[in-house]
């Protein structure tokens, strides 16, 4: 069977995300200091913009079709508008009248796109992206704190209920074990990959 143009931005998300998980840890298992918080926390930060990337390749690939997805069903182009790759951003932006790309980690954007841009594959994505057992959103409020470390976000992060602590939460609940034997960074990263492998069949 003929390669996916899809197996680029999967590849990519699997490499980095285990790598993040790796460094996360290291750092997580040590005693604690400045240094190995700021790479707990820049782990984290990049695992969002990972996912985010991810999400916007996806939706990109989807829109110029010319492919076929991972189980094999072939994808054309979503509009005659779209000629190239370089094409479907601003076409999107076009569309929705806006100067700003989508927030792409944000699964109502990243849906709210794929439904602009008319891509044929548009139920798959959103039954992957938009599902319950996404960590996206837990992962993005964890990443708002310990990149604004505002009132709100940390109010945010408490409310997913990761964190042990009531009043602020520490970079190192993500490291405690989960029902399954993983601790959350790596329960995070394993379920990404399932609705990332979803999103793309």
């Amino acid at each position: 069977m003929a390669s996916s143009a899809f197996e680029i931005p999967l590849r990519r998300l699997r490499s980095e995300m285990a790598w993040l998980c790796v460094e996360f840890k290291r750092a997580a298992n040590v005693p604690a200091t400045r240094q190995t918080q700021l790479t707990c926390e820049m782990a984290v930060i990049r695992m969002h913009d990972s996912w985010a990337r991810f999400c916007r390749e996806i939706i990109i690939l989807s829109a110029f079709g010319n492919t076929i997805t991972l189980s094999g069903i072939p994808l054309t182009r979503s509009r005659p508008d779209i000629d190239t790759l370089g094409s479907v951003i601003p076409v999107l932006l076009r569309l929705k009248r806006s100067s700003v790309e989508p927030r792409w980690a944000n699964a109502y954007a990243c849906i709210d796109a794929a439904r602009n841009l008319s891509i044929r594959n548009f139920s798959t994505v959103v039954a992957a992206i938009g599902a319950t057992n996404s960590p996206a959103d837990a992962l993005r409020h964890a990443r708002n704190f310990y990149a604004h470390r505002g009132k709100e976000t940390s109010k945010l992060a408490i409310s997913t209920g990761n964190f042990v602590s009531t009043n602020y939460p520490l970079i190192y609940d993500l490291n405690a074990y989960t029902k399954g034997g993983l601790t959350l960074i790596e329960s995070w990263v394993k379920e990404f990959d399932i609705v990332a492998v979803a999103s793309i069949q």
